[in-house]
């Protein structure tokens, strides 16, 4: 009797055979990008990863502003502080300001942080419309006798609030912005046999 098995049953009992053995195969193959996942996760890694607790000396210098490294249009909140501004009055606003720290750095790898806690916008009238000027904020590392205008030369690199890389005139796209009340650290490397030797970095919050 079971050899005068109908044949609509028989196709039935082929077809689903066939279908267990294809759900048995898309099982044993890994997705196609599975494979490539560890590579993906390698190009995702932090290149400039915390470095180890040291005990050599720290800086003993206060870092601060001299009125001497500054453009004439910066003023400081308060006396000896840290927290810049600039002037916005008579169309000075439209003009860049710049400061450098009093402390350099020759060898080995600092951040350091800023926080822009406020934009100021001084609208003024232009041409029978109101024109709103644009907030840049620029932060990086200079050479002592460099202009203080960052980005400007051959002895400064920065980068921009808008999300470039300035060096000599030149600016590069890299898509890291920041604004108001971000808090933004730059990266300077300048170890030696380190793979990210004499490279600078960005980071944001």
């Amino acid at each position: 009797r079971r050899g005068m098995e109908p044949a609509a049953k028989k196709a039935r009992t082929e077809e689903e055979e066939q279908k267990a053995e294809e759900g048995k195969a898309g099982e044993a193959a890994p997705p196609a990008d599975a494979a490539e996942a560890p590579a993906l996760d390698a190009v995702a890694r932090e290149l400039e990863a915390d470095a180890p607790a040291s005990s050599a000396p720290k800086i003993s210098e206060t870092v601060r502003f001299l009125v001497q490294d500054t453009t004439l249009n910066v003023l400081q909140a308060t006396r000896d502080s840290n927290l810049l501004m600039t002037l916005t009055e008579g169309g000075i606003q439209h003009f860049l300001a710049g400061a450098r720290a009093n402390v350099g750095v020759s060898k080995g790898r600092y951040m350091f942080e800023v926080k822009i806690v406020e934009l100021r916008n001084v609208p003024e009238q232009m041409g029978g419309q109101r024109h709103q000027p644009r907030n840049v904020v620029r932060i990086g590392f200079s050479s002592s006798s460099s202009s203080l205008m960052l980005g400007e030369s051959p002895g400064g690199i920065c980068f921009d609030s808008s999300g470039f890389l300035m060096h000599n005139k030149k600016s590069v796209r890299m898509g890291q912005k920041f604004s108001r009340d971000d808090v933004v650290a730059v990266v300077l490397n300048l170890e030696e046999g380190s793979p990210n030797s004499n490279t600078i970095s960005v980071f944001k919050d």
